[in-house]
Parts: C-alpha cells; sequence; structure tokens
C-alpha cells in the first residue's frame, strides 16, 4: 500500500470483504454440520426424512444456484444479489429457531437456506470483478478470500455441536441469523459498487431465446465440462470421505468421535496459509499444473487412510489432506470463471452445483458400498475417482492443445480477446 486514496480504499473494502466472508463462513460453519441433529433430536423425525431433507435440499439448491447467478449477472450491482442470498439466510435460520414442524423446516431449507447456499458462487464473482477493476490477479487474491472460509470452518463445528447442549438449537440458529444480518449489511453498503457488466451482445441477444439452463450449457466449452466433472469426481471422494470417517474412527479404530473434530480443525487451519500459497504458485506455473499435482497427493492421501490405524497417523494425515483441498477448491473455480461464457455469477453458479451433484452422488454411494466392503475399504473406491478426476484432467490437456490453448500461441492470425476475461486472451496463460 502507497497511502494514495486509491489504496485506502482498496483497503477498506477488503477489510470489508474479509468480514463479510467471515461472518458468512462461521453462520455457515455452525448451521450446516448440526442440521442433521436438528432434524433427528429437535424436529425429532427419523433416518428416511433426514435423508429426504437432505436430498430435497441438493436438489433445489441446483436450479435455485443457476437461476440466481444468470439473474445476477443481468443487475447492474452485484451488491443487490450478495444482500438478498445473506437475507434469505437470515430468514431461514429465524424460521429454524422456533418451528419445529417437518414440513415447514423442510420448505424452508429447500427455499430459503438454498438461496442462502447461493451467496457463495456470488460472493467470489463478486471477487472475481473487484479484482480485475482494481488490477490485482484475480488467483491469489480468490484463494485469500476462499482461506477465509476454512478459518470459519476451524471455530464453527465444535461451537455449532457443543452450544445446543448447552442452550438449545434456537440461540444457536439465532445468532447465526445476526451473522448473516451482518454479512447481508457489509455486502450491500460497504463493499464498493463496481463498474456494470458489459451489455449484451448480438450473439447472446439471438440465444436469448433459449432456455437458460440449455443456453449455458450450448456455450460452455468442452474443456470446461472436462474440468468441472473432474471437480464433481474429486468432490465426490471427498464427500464420501467426510460421511465415512467418523464411523471409520469410532467402529474400526475404535476410538470416540472427539478426534474427528480435532482433524477437522486441523486441516483447516493448515488449510488457510497453503491456499494463499497455492494461489500466488498457480499463476507462475500454471493452474491445471498445480491442480493436477494436487489430485496426484489426494491419491496418496486416500490410499494412505485405509492402512492408517491409529490417531498420531491420522493426524498427521490431515496435511497432505489439507495440500490437496487447498488447491482443488479453490483454483478450480478461477479456471471456470475465465473460460463460461454469459458472466461470473453464472460461471460460479455453474462451478458451485459440482458440489451439489457431489453431495447427490456420494450420499447414494456410500451406504450401498460401505454395506458391501466395510468403512475401512471404502476409501480405495475415493482413490479411484480422484484417479478418474486426473484422467479428465488429461482429457481436458488433449482438448485444450487441439483448440490452440495449450499454452502456446498459433501462428497466423492475430490471438482473439477472451469475452470471458477482456485480461486474457484465448490461449493465453493457462499451460496444461
Amino acid at each position: 500500500m502507497d497511502g494514495s486514496p486509491a489504496s485506502r480504499t482498496f483497503g477498506r473494502a477488503t477489510v470489508s470483504l474479509g468480514i463479510a466472508a467471515g461472518c458468512y463462513a462461521l453462520a455457515m460453519a455452525v448451521l450446516g454440520p448440526t442440521i442433521s441433529l436438528f432434524l433427528a433430536d429437535a424436529v425429532r423425525v427419523g433416518p428416511e426424512l433426514v435423508g429426504l431433507y437432505f436430498t430435497g435440499c441438493a436438489v433445489a439448491a441446483i436450479a435455485i444456484n443457476m437461476a440466481a447467478g444468470r439473474m445476477s449477472d443481468r443487475l447492474a450491482d452485484r451488491r443487490v444479489a450478495l444482500a438478498a442470498t445473506a437475507l434469505a439466510g437470515v430468514a431461514g435460520a429465524s424460521v429454524f429457531v422456533g418451528v419445529r414442524n417437518y414440513a415447514a423446516v423442510f420448505a424452508t431449507g429447500a427455499v430459503l437456506l438454498s438461496l442462502n447456499d447461493a451467496y457463495i458462487s456470488q460472493l467470489f464473482a463478486y471477487v472475481k470483478e473487484f479484482a480485475e477493476s482494481t488490477g490485482r490477479e484475480v488467483t491469489p487474491f480468490s484463494s485469500a478470500v476462499r482461506s477465509i472460509f476454512s478459518a470459519g470452518w476451524v471455530v464453527g463445528p465444535p461451537v455449532g455441536f457443543l452450544l445446543p447442549a448447552q442452550v438449545g438449537f434456537g440461540p444457536v440458529y439465532g445468532g447465526a441469523a445476526v451473522l448473516l444480518l451482518l454479512t447481508a449489511l457489509l455486502g450491500r453498503w460497504f463493499l464498493p459498487a463496481l463498474p456494470p457488466p458489459p451489455g449484451p451482445t448480438a450473439r447472446d441477444r439471438a440465444g436469448s431465446r433459449l432456455a437458460g439452463l440449455r443456453r449455458v450449457c450450448a456455450t460452455v466449452p468442452r474443456r470446461t465440462w472436462l474440468l468441472l466433472g473432474s471437480v464433481t469426481a474429486v468432490n465426490v471422494a471427498n464427500q464420501i470421505y467426510l460421511i465415512n470417517i467418523a464411523l471409520y474412527v469410532t467402529t474400526e479404530l475404535h476410538l470416540s468421535a472427539a478426534p474427528v473434530g480435532l482433524m477437522a480443525g486441523t486441516c483447516a487451519v493448515l488449510e488457510i496459509p497453503l491456499m494463499i500459497m497455492a494461489g500466488r504458485l498457480a499463476d507462475r506455473i500454471g493452474k491445471m499444473r498445480v491442480v493436477a499435482a494436487a489430485m496426484v497427493v489426494a491419491v496418496m492421501f486416500f490410499c494412505l487412510l485405509p492402512v492408517a490405524g491409529s490417531l498420531p497417523v491420522l493426524i498427521a494425515l490431515q496435511l497432505p489432506n489439507a495440500m490437496w483441498i487447498a488447491v482443488v477448491m479453490s483454483i478450480p473455480m478461477v479456471v471456470a470463471q475465465q473460460e463460461v461464457p454469459g458472466g461470473a455469477g453464472t460461471a460460479s453458479a455453474l462451478y458451485a452445483s459440482t458440489f451439489t451433484v457431489a453431495q447427490l452422488l456420494a450420499g447414494a454411494v456410500t451406504g450401498v458400498v460401505t454395506a458391501q466392503v466395510g468403512h475401512r475399504n471404502v476409501f480405495w473406491l475415493c482413490a479411484c475417482l480422484v484417479v478418474l478426476a486426473l484422467v479428465l484432467l488429461l482429457c481436458r490437456s488433449g482438448a485444450g492443445e487441439q483448440a490452440g490453448l495449450g499454452g502456446r500461441q498459433p501462428l497466423g492470425p492475430p490471438v482473439a480477446v477472451s469475452a470471458v476475461d477482456p485480461g486474457v486472451a484465448v490461449g493465453e496463460e493457462r499451460p496444461e
């Protein structure tokens, strides 16, 4: 910082952005992990209805997130979308404070909390546009903001599981509502307005008669679909791990559930510096090279889990776990934002949908596979899924080279400028 007015404005905006991201992350880290417990203990429903809640909300979240992403790209001010999605979370958490009827809770989760889930894709769309408008590099700036979410997950889950036993779910969800209200206020009035997105091109207007999702899918490049498929595969592996690890620790290793919280907290703490470091390295040596290396580490992590027979080994394995998560959960999003036509909101929403799809697939697969092979051996399936993700990345590399996108500029006509990111030429910067 040089002390100029522009630097001071950037500093204030960055602080507001960090606080907003932190409040949202902490609220979600308290709210998300405790909903199954809330349904079982407070709403008093059985496992079938708990599963129905998460399945229904996941399906609704995909549609709502994509619709919110497309609509946000048409707004003159993305801060409106940030405030609206955060306020949906305020309303949802407030309903959970006092309502104990399953139908009402289900509707609240499927509509209000699914809309609130769209906040994160809107936030990272804003982060991209903010970095570009201030001349900052998108990848390290986005990774730094993403690290704030990891910080929230260091504190949130332990608090979320501890407090309901002491004060009940009402005060806990009331606190989450207050955090989300602060998130909405910061997003609307304390972040700077950005230049409005460019108007629709003739091609956009010609294609406006197509259905929204069909239009988006038709314009996404093949290499981007391969990236999204790779991210989905690795996220299915991660979701299977998250579903299975507590049962593995308690039933296979005969330990208490407390070490699982310690493992999660250790991983989240390690993610923060690793994510910032990965963001700085990615633009220097190539984003996809960093992602591919992280997936190799993920394969090693999942292959070591079945032979981990003690708590110290499981804690030590959180270092490679944090290494691959720090990369795969942040850098592919920046690549998708650069490659998906239609605006940063649409791109971020499409990327965020891969997580919801992964949750659906993991939930359907985990129970069946675990019943056949046991909690220990299910980690081999996770390793195979990451290998599949690596294969898709290799296919993407071949597709990029065929299209002249392998990091080499073809001879002949001048290089075209990307319609998604005016600062990046087509075929530039992405050695794969």
